[in-house]
């Protein structure tokens, strides 16, 4: 049976376990089995914390939360999926808070406060690089056969689907349908596995899009750019200086390098009534100096947003699905691409400290 990659607290460095014996489900729940796992810049700072955040009952924790699986075994009363299924499994999932009447109980379990939910291989709940694991039904997305090879890629494309959902969500209600008549421009900053995700929802409502990265020109990930039909700028060649930001400026910028001179930079970018959305920050903010009063003023007279977000919605995760199939015909190959390495268990760790230079998404393959 395969191992599985685990974070002990006080250790930077992953470790290979052996899994605990595969239950059977019971009632309610189903036996699901890994089949792909994606490796995740969380995964990473988990590691680099030295303290991730272990079940009650154990020393570790089980990493993995982007995955792909197979329905192995359903339980007595389950009738929403059934053995053969492919499905890929949510992530954060409630929990009663210690105190009922904090006035913190909300339906949406993206939105609850720290302490009210579980996420698995994150926070508090052993994730997917068990061979096999028990779920409940209400937990797993339903995944059709025909995009069984990137499915894996659901997760973090749901991540950016909350951010632009909410982007629309909030400009709707303040210019009723403006980006529906009016294509809103869109500029994405990196050429990570969430930048990429940025695009391809964006992509996927025909909106334009301008991506930003350090990356030569002529490298392999500012050509993915281009197989996106995304315009690549280049740190080097482009200037943050617009001489004019309602006509060359952006209306949604989505910030997925977690740099605050680049979240600075691009928030100078943004046009009247744009929105900026971070999808990234440093684990360990460490004090800068800024003129933070620029985009204060700037957000104060051109009416700008921010907003942060970091997980999904189970309706991020089902539309996240949906532009895997509806892109499949025109992206479906630049989407493959990237998964620019795949690798087995054992052959993992070095993945889950350290980056390829031209890297975007390591998957890990189980047996």
């Amino acid at each position: 049976m395969a191992n599985s990659v685990a974070a002990f607290t006080g250790s930077a460095v992953p470790k290979l376990i052996a899994p605990p014996a595969a239950a059977l489900p019971g009632p309610g729940e189903v036996r699901c089995k890994t089949l792909m796992l994606g490796i995740c810049g969380t995964d990473r700072d988990i590691l680099e914390s030295t303290s991730p955040v272990c079940p009650d009952d154990s020393e570790f924790l089980v990493l993995g939360h982007e995955c792909l699986a197979c329905v192995e075994e359903v339980g007595a009363e389950v009738t929403e999926c059934e053995p053969g299924d492919l499905v890929v499994p949510a992530v954060r999932r409630p929990r009663q808070p210690e105190n009922p009447n904090s006035g913190q109980i909300r339906r949406r379990v993206d939105m609850v406060p720290w302490g009210n939910y579980v996420e698995r291989g994150i926070v508090a709940e052993h994730g997917f690089s068990l061979p096999v694991w028990i779920d409940r039904p209400e937990f797993l997305f339903p995944v059709s056969s025909e995009i069984k090879d990137v499915a894996v890629l659901a997760e973090p494309i749901s991540v950016s689907e909350k951010a632009v959902r909410e982007a629309e969500q909030i400009q709707n209600a303040r210019l009723d349908d403006e980006w529906q008549r009016r294509a809103p421009r869109v500029l994405v900053t990196g050429l990570g596995p969430i930048a990429f995700a940025a695009a391809i929802v964006c992509r996927a409502r025909d909106w334009p899009v301008t991506m930003y990265g350090r990356d030569d020109p002529d490298s392999f990930r500012a050509g993915l750019v281009t197989n996106f039909d995304c315009n690549y700028v280049h740190e080097g060649a482009y200037s943050w200086t617009l001489a004019d930001v309602e006509q060359d400026g952006f209306d949604l910028v989505l910030e997925c390098t977690g740099n605050d001179f680049v979240m600075m930079q691009a928030a100078s970018t943004l046009a009247s009534c744009g929105i900026l959305v971070w999808e990234g920050s440093t684990r360990l903010p460490q004090p800068c100096q800024h003129n933070v009063a620029e985009i204060m003023r700037a957000g104060i007279l051109r009416n700008h947003i921010y907003l942060g977000t970091v997980n999904n919605a189970p309706v991020d995760m089902g539309r996240a699905l949906e532009h895997l199939v509806s892109l499949r015909p025109r992206y479906g190959s630049a989407i493959r691409q990237l998964v620019t390495r795949q690798v087995s268990v054992d052959e993992s760790l070095w993945h889950y400290q350290s980056r390829e230079p031209q890297g975007v998404k390591t998957v890990v393959i189980f047996d």
